[in-house]
Order: structure tokens, then sequence, then C-alpha cells
């Protein structure tokens, strides 16, 4: 049961950073920019809307399967599978606002929240899933690149610095890894 929960948590990340990385190809002026964007500017453009859904949409539903194969027996599998549901809500929510997100000013800070609670939200949780396992150096080198990616996002909110971009792919990219790792070793125990 643990084998197939992690393997659709594999697939969640591989589904959202495969398709992000589509984006990046075919149009990769939001990563290369001095003021670079953000990662929502592929939901809103002709060419990368498709791939931009496939990376939430996939992502969303892979993490979804795994959250509702998590036994119920225990508090930290029950907090897991909180986490994992979170996830996925945030995931689709920030989907969803991306799409109107140019229309006006109110869609645009409704976007913004909802990208800005899921950063807040993959930061804390990296911490918790820190916490929660075993805490390595492999653990400790990707909660502090998710602090580093975190960091890149304030200070660019802000207005120190111009890397969303970068910022979303580091922080993101850090999250996943170490929720499947984690994952795997709160699965196994």
């Amino acid at each position: 049961m643990s084998n197939k929960i992690i393997n659709r948590l594999v697939w969640s990340q591989l589904a959202l950073f495969g398709f992000l990385g589509v984006c990046i190809l075919l149009m990769p002026h939001f990563l290369l920019e001095h003021n670079e964007g953000g990662v929502s500017n592929y939901g809103v453009n002709v060419r990368t809307v498709v791939p931009y859904s496939l990376a939430f949409l996939l992502c969303a539903g892979a993490v979804l399967q795994a959250a509702r194969s998590i036994p119920s027996s225990g508090r930290v599998l029950a907090h897991l599978r909180s986490v994992l549901y979170a996830y996925v809500g945030l995931l689709l929510l920030v989907l969803v606002t991306t799409y109107p997100y140019k229309l006006n000013a109110t869609l645009t800070d409704l976007h913004d929240l909802s990208a800005i609670l899921s950063f807040w939200f993959e930061a804390i949780v990296s911490g918790w899933l820190f916490l929660a396992g075993r805490r390595d150096v492999a653990a400790a080198g990707l909660l502090a690149a998710q602090v580093v990616g975190f960091g890149l996002g304030f200070t660019t909110f802000v207005g120190a610095v111009h890397l969303l971009f970068i910022a979303q792919m580091v922080s993101g990219l850090a999250f996943g890894l170490l929720l499947i790792r984690t994952a795997r070793e709160l699965l196994d125990r």
C-alpha cells in the first residue's frame, strides 16, 4: 500500500514540474527576463495554458489519490492525509484563480492571495515534514532549499529583488521532494 501512495506522490511532482517544464520550453522568457514574472503567466497565455493546466490538475489528482489511500490509523498519518488534502485545495485554488487574474484588480488580489497562501503552506509544511521524518543531511538540504526559495519569494514580494519564478520553482521542488521522502518514511513506520 505504501508503494502505491508514494508512486502517486512521485507522479504528482513529475506531472507538476514536467508540464511546467513544457511551459518553460514553449516560453522561456518568464525565466530569462530581468524582471521575471511568476509561473501563473503560463496560465493566461494561449501557447501554455494547456500544459499549465495539466500540471496543476494532474498533480492535484495524484495527490488526492494518495491522500485517499493513506491508512486511517495513527495521528501522524492522519496529519499527513490532512496536509495532502490541503495541498490539493491550494493547487486547485491557484489554478482557478489564474485564468481571470489579469481581468481586474480584485481578481489579481484573489490570485495573489491564493499564491501567497500556497507559498506559506509549503514553507510551514516543509518544517513539519523535516521534524516528522528522518533529520539527516538530505532532509536538511531540502529544507534549506525550501527556505531559500521562500526567502527569494518574500524578498520579491517586498520589492527587493524580482526572482518570483525562480523562488516558486526552488521552493516548490524542495517541498515536493521533502513531501515524497517524508511520506515514504512515515508510511513505512
